[in-house]
């Protein structure tokens, strides 16, 4: 009987699902590999194997028909299951749909993404972007939207950043491409305008813990009082967050790294193994909303108002006080613990860290523009050569710990696991010697341009020696020091001088940076300047990081890190600035840089993953996620809108991101020693 029960639930739950759902029409013959991937097709099954992931490798699926198109208007979501073959590593995978071809005007598209485990099987749906859903007035940020009625085509494959080429890297199945919900189509609504609450939020959509009252804001304190007073300390967890029941390493009275059974880690004051499970942005800073000149965006009169920062309007609701600041900082304090967090992430409010409950990093300057740059480029990077840029440097943190009695504790707090200078620099290395046209397009007053032909000067000993070389006609070193002109022709011995100059430049900025901390605070880790993606692969700043820093720091916005790394890949540790996953069922139309599904399950299965990948690599030592509170519905200062919080505008915790973050803070040790790829954490 138990048997026969089973049987029928399985039957019931499959006809649930196909209810409605209709098999996305292709032949064989529509199917076709992009780049280097393989792929073989068996009636609705497609074997996708990928080893080198550039050049958007995968495959690609077209409708039937020369020219022919899918009208997928009437439905709301877009399905595949997705199984990984792989029986030893992690994959992610991205499904796009898309008008047109780029770069064509027609050109659009959009994405949603999956992390898998070895062996297992999900289904990756995408809530279809309808241009009548997102048909907004003029001036309303709206989200991308395509043309339903005319995909061309569905594609599969890893979004960049990319991972090295690695035998195996994606080995999946790809089955039961279908559309799903039809009729369940929403467009825009009409009238549009008002569309912002009192609140902040979208007006015009329901969902589960909308804000509609004040008194909603007051219980939802009251509730959550109550659930934190009942939470209890991981049980793992020693005061720091580090493992309590672990191996005991030498105990420093410091955060310091070490590398213990082959793999990385920070380990705690007390000597114990500390994996940092973070949260960056935990501030008050609310990215107002402009309001002046919009009154019509607006469900209640903005009199003379001329922005609103709607989080700090609600939280003074909330806690009945225009002065809620303390109170809401204790509540993020045991939110953090609650949640299985034991480090506070990049930008973390002083007032938060000043409570010494919760590990910190802390960020001393996130890009200077008022520091001397590269002539009249936009490298987002710096004259190291420059006078004032050491002098600046070498006095950073003592001019700072005068004016913030929190950085001047720093130096001596044990909480305080260490620094981070600048974020998503650009060294001039992601186009081929771009650093080196920047420098040479400068003033001849510019320091990083005398350093250069200083160097050029030292190599060739003459002008007539270095134009033979470059294929230059410069006069003399005078009039090469004056020119802002950028060979047309690059010859090799000019793209070595380029590449030697570069990476001298890049040692330079770092050793100052590590200077900048370390002689100062030699106890602190100097935790670098937070590479954007895969910055941390190109070889002059893996060995520039390797040789000055004590862990290298890099934003992945991906489904997965399981994979990170490269043949240039150094040998030390690595902590996960940002990363994140968003989706649109709260009211907002963004999801962010890795949009995962449909609901808020997909997005607590998506973290679970990214932190089961980051946790089984050997160099990973921490991930920190961006950013606590879901960006303003339309958009902050420059234009990011994202639906990426653990709270939203009114400060109300997603539940179900919540508890699978709680999960990984519980068992992240135990898992990590384990090394094994298993679905579930415990």
């Amino acid at each position: 009987m138990m048997k026969l029960l089973k049987l029928w639930c399985g039957l019931l739950a499959a006809a649930v699902i196909s209810v409605g759902a209709e098999e996305l029409p292709y032949k064989a013959d529509n199917v076709s590999a992009k780049g280097s991937g393989k792929v073989a097709v068996n009636g609705r099954e497609i074997h996708l194997k990928i080893d080198d992931p550039r050049g958007t490798s995968g495959v690609r699926i077209v409708p039937p028909g020369k020219g022919g198109v899918w009208d997928m208007s009437n439905y709301k979501v877009l399905a595949a299951d997705i199984e990984n073959l792989s029986k030893e590593h992690q994959m992610r995978l991205v499904m796009f749909i898309s008008n047109g071809s780029w770069p064509n005007k027609d050109f659009k598209e959009s994405y949603v993404g999956i992390a898998l485990n070895p062996g297992e099987k999900r289904t990756l749906r995408m809530e279809l972007p309808h241009a009548k859903r997102f048909h907004f007035p003029k001036g309303v940020p709206a989200p991308a939207a395509i043309d339903t009625t005319k995909v061309k085509a569905v594609e599969f494959y890893m979004q960049w950043p990319f991972e090295p080429k690695k035998p195996g890297l994606v080995d999946c199945r790809i089955s039961n491409l279908r559309l799903e919900e039809p009729g369940a189509v929403k467009a825009a609504p009409e009238p549009f305008f008002p569309f912002i609450d009192r609140y902040g939020q979208f007006v015009h959509d329901e969902w589960p813990a909308k804000i509609h009252s004040d008194a909603d804001l007051v219980r939802n304190l009251q509730e959550e009082e109550k659930e934190l007073a009942a939470s209890k300390r991981p049980a793992e967890w020693n005061r720091f967050g580090g493992w309590k029941n672990g191996p005991q390493l030498e105990a420093t009275g410091n955060f310091r790294v070490a590398k213990y059974d082959g793999k990385w880690w920070m380990v705690d004051p007390e000597g114990r193994l500390f994996f940092s499970h973070g949260m960056d942005v935990l501030t008050t800073s609310g990215n107002a909303i402009r309001c002046a000149g919009r009154p019509e965006w607006f469900a209640f009169p903005v009199g003379n108002e001329k922005e609103i920062a709607f989080n700090r309007r609600n939280l003074q609701i909330k806690y009945g006080k225009e002065d809620y600041e303390p109170d809401f900082f204790q509540t993020v304090s045991r939110r953090l613990e609650h949640w299985g967090f034991n480090s506070i992430g990049d930008w973390g409010d002083f007032r938060l860290i000043a409570l010494g409950k919760t590990p910190y990093t802390m960020q001393l300057t996130d890009y200077d523009w008022k520091m001397p740059r590269v002539g009249k480029s936009n490298l987002k990077f710096y004259d190291v050569y420059d006078p004032r840029y050491v002098a600046k440097m070498r006095t950073l943190i003592p001019d700072l710990a005068e004016k913030h009695p929190e950085v001047l504790r720093s130096l001596t707090d044990p909480m305080c696991i260490g620094y981070f200078i600048d974020n998503e620099l650009n060294f001039g290395n992601r186009k081929p010697l771009e650093l080196i046209r920047a420098v040479l397009g400068s003033p001849e007053k510019q320091y990083i341009k005398r350093e250069f032909i200083g160097d050029l000067k030292r190599k060739y000993h003459t002008i007539h020696k270095l134009n033979k070389a470059w294929g230059t006609e410069y006069a003399n070193w005078n009039a090469m020091l004056r020119s802002t002109e950028v060979p047309k022709k690059q010859t090799d011995a000019y793209r070595a001088d380029g590449r030697a100059f570069q990476e001298k430049t890049i040692d330079r900025y770092f050793q100052i940076c590590r200077d900048t901390v370390k002689s100062v605070a030699p106890h602190r880790l100097y935790l670098g300047c937070r590479f954007i993606s895969t910055d941390s692969v190109i070889p002059e700043l893996s060995a520039a990081s390797k040789k000055y820093c004590d862990v290298l720091t890099v934003n992945i916005y991906a489904h997965s890190p399981a994979n990170l790394g490269a043949a240039t890949f150094p040998d030390m540790p690595v902590l996960i600035g940002e990363f994140h996953f968003g989706v649109l069922d709260r009211g907002m139309y963004s999801p962010g840089l890795c949009p995962v599904g449909v609901d808020q399950n997909d997005r607590a299965t998506a973290y679970t993953r990214f932190l089961q990948g980051a946790l089984l690599h050997p160099q990973i030592v921490g991930a920190h996620w961006f950013q606590y509170r879901d960006q303003p519905l339309t958009g902050r200062g420059d234009g990011e809108r994202y639906q990426i919080g653990f709270v939203d505008v009114a400060d109300t915790p997603y539940p179900e991101i919540c508890r699978a973050s709680r999960e990984v803070g519980e068992n992240m040790y135990q898992y990590r020693m384990k090394g094994e790829a298993k679905n579930q954490m415990k």
